[in-house]
C-alpha cells in the first residue's frame, strides 16, 4: 500500500508553513484545515464561482478542469494558477496564495462610548480589615462584607489562589466582579487596567473593537476577512458544510475561535496591555455566526420551521469556548429569529430607532439583507436573501471589498472611470461600484427597466452609442468592459454581463420588496419615514444616489438617508461599556415583531413587481 499522505508548503505573504492532507483531497480541502490561511470560496467548493485562486508550482496545464478553463484568463494560467477545489492533492506541492486579507476595506470605526459608563466586568479597589484575634472572618466574608454584594459567588478555583493574594497584597487588592461573581482580585489598585473586547461576526468580515472599560474609549480596532468564507460564501453554505462533513460543525467553529484569539492577541500586544487586565469580549452576530463561534448545531436554522438552538443573550467562560489563549468572560446579545441576528439587535441599540417617536428605517447590507421599520412603540423586522451578490460572489469578475477591487464607477466624457481599493490595478468588482456600474448603464439608457441590455439598433440616447462603441464586449453574456485586460491585475477583462445585471434586480428587489412588505405589515407609507439608517459593511461606501437610482432605496427617501456603518460592532461596543445598554436589548426583542417572508403573498408579488428598474 502506497504512502496516504502528502506534504504542501504553503506560501501566504509573510506566512509559510508546511502541512500533510491525504491523498486525492482537494487543495482547498487541505488549505481549509489550517487556520492561518484565508482562500474565498463562495461556493463552497463546487467549482462555480471561480474565486478560490491559488499558484501552484508544479501546475499541469493539461490537468485543468472545465471550471477552470471557464474562470482562469490565459495570462493566469501561465503564472500557474489553478482553483484549489479542481486540484486534486496527489504529490508534493508548493502553493502560494495571494495575500488580500490585509488589505480588506472592512468598515470599523468608532467614535468611542459617550454615556454613563457601568460595564459588565466592573473593577473596584477595596482595602480590606486585616484579620485579627478580634476579626476572625474567613477570607470569603471578608471580601464579601467589604463590597456590598450579598450572595457573592466565588469559583472554586479562585478560592484555592485567594489567601495568597491577599496576604501578599497587605490586605489592599482590586476586586474583578460581574454581577454577583467574584472574577478575580488582584494586588494593588488596578481600576484603570480594565480592557474588554467587542467583536462583530458578520459572514464576510470579522471586526474587534479593544474597549478602556475605565475611559470608555475604542483604544484599537483590528478587522478582517472571515475564514469561514473559505467553505461557503453565506450561511446556508456553511449550514450545509455542517451536515455534510462530520466534523464540520468542529472545522467551522474552530476558524472563528482561533481568529478571533489572533485579533485579540494582537489587540493586546500591540497595545501593550497587562496580561490579566482583559476580562470580557462581547459578541454579536448573525444567529448562524453565533451557533458556530459557540458550536451549537445550526442545522434546524436552514429548513422551515427555521429552529435555532438558541436566540437568547448568555455568558460562558473562554474555557468553554475552545483553544482561546485568554481568562475571559464571552457574552452574546440576543438575536430576534433564525435570520434576524444579535447583529441587528445591536443595530437597533446603535440607532436608537427604538427610543424614537419618528419612524426609522434600518437597512443592513451584508451577506444578507436585514431589514426594521418602526419607532419606540413597535418594531417590524424581516430578512432577505439579498446579499450575495452585493458582495460579489455571484458576479462574474466580483470580488469583496479588497486590495484591487473596484469600488467606484463614473462616467467622464461618455467614458467610464473607476477607482480601486489601494489605488492599485483593477482586479475585479466590489459592491458599491456594482451599484454604480448598473446606474451608469440604466441612466445612460445602455440598459432598459426590464434589466436587459439593448441591442445596438435599439439604442438612441448618443451618451449609450458611446459607450457601447467604447465599452461594449461581444460574445456570451453582452459584456462591458469596465476595465480592459491591458491594465488588470489579472491580465483579463474587468466585465459586467447581462447575467450580473439580473444578479443586482434580484438582490435589489428582495430588498426593496422587504421594505414594502414591512410598511404594509405596519400600515405606513413611505412619506412616514423619517430617518433611513443604510448600516453593514457594504452600506458604509455604496453611493446613495446610486442606490436610489437602481431602486435600491426609495428615491424619496434620499434626503432622509445616512450610512452609519459597522453598528453591529458599535452597538456591541456600547453594551460592553454599559450593562443597562446589554439588559435593553432584551427590551428591544420584546418589542420586535418578526415578518417571516418565505411564505408572505405580499412579499412574492412585491417582489416580481420590483425585479424592474426605475424608468430612464
Amino acid at each position: 500500500m502506497g504512502d496516504t499522505r502528502v506534504s504542501i508548503r504553503v506560501k501566504h505573504g509573510a506566512k509559510e508553513m508546511e502541512l500533510e492532507c491525504a491523498r486525492k483531497d482537494t487543495l482547498l480541502e487541505a488549505l481549509s484545515t489550517v487556520h492561518v490561511f484565508h482562500i474565498d470560496a463562495s461556493c463552497g467548493g463546487k467549482g462555480t464561482c471561480g474565486k478560490c485562486k491559488v499558484i501552484v508550482s508544479n501546475s499541469n496545464d493539461s490537468n485543468l478542469s472545465k471550471s477552470e478553463l471557464k474562470f482562469l484568463s490565459k495570462t493566469e494560467i501561465e503564472k500557474g494558477y489553478r482553483l484549489a477545489c479542481q486540484v486534486k492533492v496527489n504529490q508534493e506541492m508548493v502553493v502560494i496564495i495571494d495575500d488580500q486579507e490585509k488589505d480588506a476595506q472592512i468598515e470599523a470605526a468608532h467614535e468611542g462610548f459617550k454615556g454613563s459608563l457601568e460595564p459588565l466586568v466592573k473593577k473596584k479597589y477595596i482595602e480590606l480589615p486585616p484579620p485579627s484575634l478580634s476579626d476572625q472572618r474567613d477570607d470569603v466574608t471578608r471580601i464579601t462584607d467589604t463590597l456590598g454584594i450579598e450572595e457573592l459567588i466565588i469559583p472554586l478555583s479562585l478560592k484555592r489562589t485567594l489567601s495568597k493574594t491577599l496576604r501578599n497584597a497587605g490586605y489592599s487588592v482590586t476586586a474583578v466582579y460581574s454581577c454577583s461573581t467574584l472574577i478575580g482580585v488582584e494586588e494593588g489598585n488596578t481600576e484603570t487596567e480594565n480592557y474588554g473586547v467587542a467583536v462583530d461576526i458578520g459572514t464576510t468580515t470579522v471586526v474587534a473593537h479593544l474597549l478602556n472599560m475605565y475611559s470608555g474609549k475604542i483604544v484599537d480596532t483590528v478587522s478582517g476577512l472571515n475564514r469561514q468564507k473559505t467553505l461557503g460564501a453565506d450561511v446556508i453554505s456553511r449550514i450545509e458544510y455542517c451536515i455534510r462533513e462530520p466534523e464540520g460543525l468542529k472545522t467551522l467553529s474552530d476558524k472563528i475561535v482561533s481568529q478571533i484569539a489572533e485579533m485579540v492577541t494582537s489587540l493586546v500586544k500591540r497595545n501593550r496591555i497587562r496580561e490579566g487586565s482583559l476580562h470580557s469580549i462581547m459578541t454579536a452576530g448573525n444567529t448562524t455566526m453565533m451557533h458556530l463561534l459557540y458550536g451549537t448545531d445550526p442545522e434546524g436554522i436552514a429548513a422551515a420551521p427555521f429552529i435555532p438552538v438558541d436566540l437568547q443573550a448568555a455568558s460562558y467562560h473562554s474555557s468553554e469556548i475552545g483553544n482561546f489563549p485568554f481568562d475571559v468572560t464571552f457574552c452574546n446579545l440576543p438575536a430576534i429569529s433564525a435570520y434576524v441576528g444579535a447583529d441587528i439587535t445591536a443595530g437597533i441599540l446603535a440607532t436608537k430607532m427604538h427610543k424614537k417617536d419618528e419612524l426609522s428605517l434600518l437597512i443592513d447590507i451584508g451577506t444578507n439583507g436585514e431589514i426594521v421599520l418602526g419607532n419606540k412603540d413597535k418594531l417590524y423586522c424581516c430578512s432577505t436573501a439579498a446579499g450575495p451578490a452585493f458582495e460579489g460572489a455571484h458576479i462574474t469578475c466580483g470580488m469583496g471589498g479588497v486590495f484591487g477591487a473596484i469600488d467606484t464607477i463614473s462616467l467622464e466624457d461618455n467614458t467610464i472611470k473607476y477607482t480601486t481599493i489601494g489605488n492599485s490595478k483593477p482586479a475585479g468588482i466590489c459592491g458599491s461600484g456594482i451599484i454604480d456600474a448598473v446606474s451608469i448603464l440604466l441612466k445612460s439608457g445602455v440598459v432598459d427597466f426590464t434589466g436587459r441590455i439593448l441591442e445596438a439598433d435599439e439604442i438612441e440616447k448618443p451618451t449609450a452609442k458611446s459607450l457601447v462603441e467604447k465599452h461594449f464586449a461581444e460574445g456570451e453574456g453582452n459584456s462591458f468592459i469596465l476595465a480592459p485586460s491591458s491594465v488588470s491585475e489579472t491580465g483579463a477583462n474587468i466585465v459586467f454581463t447581462q447575467k450580473d445585471i439580473r444578479e443586482v434586480q434580484l438582490a435589489k428587489a428582495a430588498i426593496s420588496a422587504g421594505v414594502a412588505t414591512l410598511l404594509a405589515t405596519a400600515g405606513k407609507n413611505t412619506s412616514d419615514i423619517a430617518h433611513v439608517y443604510i448600516a453593514g459593511g457594504f452600506g458604509s461606501y455604496i453611493s446613495k444616489e446610486s442606490a436610489a437610482a437602481i431602486g435600491l432605496i426609495p428615491a424619496e427617501l434620499l434626503d432622509r438617508t445616512e450610512s452609519v456603518g459597522n453598528t453591529s460592532g458599535k452597538g456591541a461596543a456600547e453594551c460592553s461599556f454599559s450593562r443597562e445598554n446589554y439588559l435593553s436589548c432584551n427590551d428591544i426583542i420584546k418589542l420586535t415583531e418578526y415578518v417571516e417572508l418565505s411564505s408572505n403573498t405580499y412579499f412574492q408579488g412585491k417582489y416580481m413587481e420590483d425585479m424592474t428598474f426605475p424608468e430612464y
